[in-house]
């Protein structure tokens, strides 16, 4: 990745000749790397992931973000299994935003989804960042249903309950990854390879159903807030590297420091979901 990005728009990746018509100047421009974590190269790519996602908006709808984690030993487990954990996450992510929607608010959700492998400090942290529109078609036929909040005091926008959606979300990805294992379709090494055992396999699944998970609603954050706004955050976060450019402080020929960010702990934004 460095030594394409290092590469990027220089005589080594070649390049192309233009020629004016009219007075006949010509000018070389060289390739580009076309790698997703060049600063360089991601505007366009940006700019057409915001374009597509922009036409799925529904106006005159709220749109909520919701984000989808998972624990830390499946981040572990995940960089052995990329394809088969990723398509769980997105799977489970989508059946608990289906069962708790359908069944709470009435009406056949719809939800943009994407998927992120890494946190601030560039550790695994598998999680996946849904779209989702606030309303949708009646299940029962009867046009379009907008989400309620329940009657129970609760003032401001309102998906779903998070306790419900977290456990639905929960319980879909632990009976998904009991079938991957069942049929021999997770590798394990390094720090997972105890894992090949049964039962420390076994007690692993009971960890893991006891643990709270984490579905994070967060709402538009003002009234004025638009969804066009959440596809621009999401475009951000989706299309850039690892390591933005504002958090470079400095570089030299050997060294490059850079600005950790702190990340909030998984209790933290639990106590944080509606």
């Amino acid at each position: 990745m460095l030594a394409k990005i290092t590469l990027c728009r220089t005589a080594a990746l070649g390049g192309r000749w233009y020629s004016c018509e009219e007075c006949g100047e010509t000018t070389k421009l060289h390739n580009s790397c076309g790698d997703r974590h060049c600063p360089g190269c991601s505007g366009a790519k940006r700019s057409d992931f915001n374009e597509r996602a922009s036409q799925l908006i529904v106006t005159g709808v709220d749109h909520y973000q919701v984000i989808f984690t998972v624990p830390e030993i499946i981040s572990a487990i995940a960089l052995a299994n990329r394809t088969e954990i990723a398509d769980l996450i997105f799977k489970s992510a989508w059946k608990a935003l289906k069962k708790t929607i359908t069944s709470e608010q009435g009406y056949e959700p719809a939800a943009l989804m994407v998927l992120h492998t890494w946190n601030q400090k560039l550790d695994a942290h598998w999680h996946v960042h849904a779209l989702v529109p606030g309303a949708g078609p009646d299940v029962a036929g009867d046009g379009v249903r907008q989400a309620r909040s329940p009657q129970t005091g609760h003032t401001g926008q309102y998906l779903v309950d998070a306790i419900a959606l977290r456990n639905a979300y929960r319980k879909a990805f632990l009976r998904g990854l009991k079938k991957l294992y069942r049929n021999g379709k997770l590798s394990f090494s390094g720090s997972t390879e105890h894992l090949r055992d049964e039962g420390n396999w076994d007690e692993l699944l009971a960890r893991l159903d006891e643990l709270q998970w984490v579905s994070h609603i967060e709402p538009p954050p003002s009234e004025l807030s638009q969804a066009k706004h959440v596809v621009s955050y999401l475009t951000r976060y989706v299309t850039g590297g690892p390591i933005s450019n504002h958090r470079i402080v400095s570089a030299t020929r050997d060294e490059v420091t850079f600005w950790l960010a702190k990340v909030t702990a998984q209790a933290d934004l639990a106590s944080k979901c509606r």
